[in-house]
């Protein structure tokens, strides 16, 4: 018997706030029902649009007074207390909140816990956490490559700025690099943001701000896209999220940003590694549906560490070795060397690449990189600075439950967990 109350939701990842409803999620498919059952409440005077594709849904007003809209036909209905509706063929539909208004949902199939609604209304259709592991991983067992169970490009015929030459070398390859896409003034504005972010201490009392392996210098910092305005328009901005959503074939919403410095005469490398097998690793992204965005602040030149990514390897998951200790974000933020590849993994995929390559341009440029391609760089230590700050974007339709091969989540400034679209 599962018993259980609204305290018991508070302050968990059943408890869900929206811009226009929160609603706590009592029964979740995690507890083995074949529905879910939610306690939400809408705020007065906003309307909400949805439209479930993936599900059914049942709703009972218990308090408030609104209205529900049939979108296709216009037809209304007084919602109060003792009323229930049922959207059984998943028609698109509007609910409008004239008071608080307080209702009890049923989902089925149920939800996985943290769906929000995307641009259309639509919750997507998630993986329950109880789900096989596709991808294992850090099992302690030797490291194994397996095939890549999941598309590259997602959506081939959508409109968006890509074109089919350029997904076809993303599909090919696993990257691609757009040179020029930001303008001089735009980036000396982010390069000063970048700055001016280093400066902040409270920022490394926080765990944002990380320090390089040796020496008080800074390495990295997360979460940008919320400390800062031009970050975070940055992370809006259509030149990189139409991209994504093209890729992807969905919304996306942001799932990590960051700025590594890279300073000259100290910015140690990062080893070899996929950023999919930490995220699916200690985050709990089920599948292979998200995509980074590196814009270059600096020139990368062939002697500052450039980012080196082998081609192909996005097709090939090499599972690590080894197992994830508790906090390990602490150290591998530093310096990883839990989940990253052994030298004969490695080995295989540059001879079947045939070369590794390097990424060197102009400041304004942008490298974008499927989450599986195995790359890494080299430490600087040239005068000349390697700055670059990451839009990471996922796809609402893989929002990561229970981590795969750790013992907890990571923060939320590393691995979001605000799954709003951009």
């Amino acid at each position: 018997m599962i018993v259980r109350t609204l305290d018991d939701v508070e302050g968990t990842d059943r408890a869900v706030d929206a811009p226009t409803f929160v609603s706590r999620r009592l029964l979740l498919a995690r507890d083995g029902t074949d529905f879910s059952l939610h306690d939400t409440t809408l705020h007065g005077g906003t309307s909400t649009t949805m439209e479930y594709r993936h599900h059914v849904e049942a709703v009972y007003c218990l308090s408030g007074e609104g209205e529900v809209e049939d979108l296709t036909t216009g037809r209304c209905w007084a919602v109060r207390p003792g009323l229930l509706y049922v959207v059984d063929v998943h028609e698109r539909h509007e609910l409008r909140a004239t008071t608080d208004l307080r209702v009890l949902c049923v989902f089925t199939p149920p939800l996985v816990g943290p769906e929000v609604h995307d641009r259309d209304g639509v919750y997507p259709r998630l993986t329950p956490s109880g789900a096989a592991d596709r991808y294992p991983t850090r099992t302690g067992a030797k490291p194994v490559l397996l095939p890549r169970l999941d598309p590259v490009v997602h959506d081939w015929d959508g409109p968006g700025p890509l074109d089919t030459a350029q997904l076809e070398s993303f599909e090919r390859d696993g990257f691609l690099h757009l040179a020029g896409l930001f303008s001089p003034d735009e980036v000396a504005a982010m390069r000063g943001e970048m700055l001016a972010l280093a400066g902040r201490p409270a920022l490394r009392d926080s765990g944002r701000l990380v320090i390089e392996p040796a020496g008080d210098v800074v390495r990295s910092v997360f979460e940008v896209h919320r400390l800062s305005e031009v970050f975070g328009a940055l992370a809006a901005d259509p030149r990189l999220a139409g991209p994504a959503r093209q890729l992807l074939g969905s919304d996306v919403y942001v799932q990590q940003s960051r700025v590594n410095y890279k300073p000259g005469f100290g910015g140690e490398g990062f080893y070899w590694h996929s950023d999919f097998e930490t995220w699916h690793a200690e985050d709990g992204l089920p599948a292979m549906r998200t995509v980074s965005f590196s814009i270059a602040l600096t020139d990368n030149l062939a002697v500052n560490g450039p980012l080196m990514i082998i081609p192909g390897s996005h097709r090939t998951f090499v599972a690590c070795a080894g197992e994830t200790p508790p906090d390990h974000y602490r150290q591998s933020l530093r310096n990883q060397q839990i989940g990253t590849p052994d030298d004969e993994s490695l080995g295989r995929l540059v001879e079947e690449a045939g070369e590794i390559r390097a990424f060197t341009g102009e400041a304004g440029g942008v490298t974008v990189f499927d989450c599986n391609c195995m790359h890494g760089s080299g430490s600087n230590i040239s005068p000349h600075p390697r700055s670059n700050v990451f839009v990471v974007y996922n796809s609402v339709e893989n929002l990561p439950v229970e981590p795969f091969a750790a013992p907890a989540r990571r923060p939320p400034f590393v691995a979001a967990r605000d799954f709003t679209p951009v």
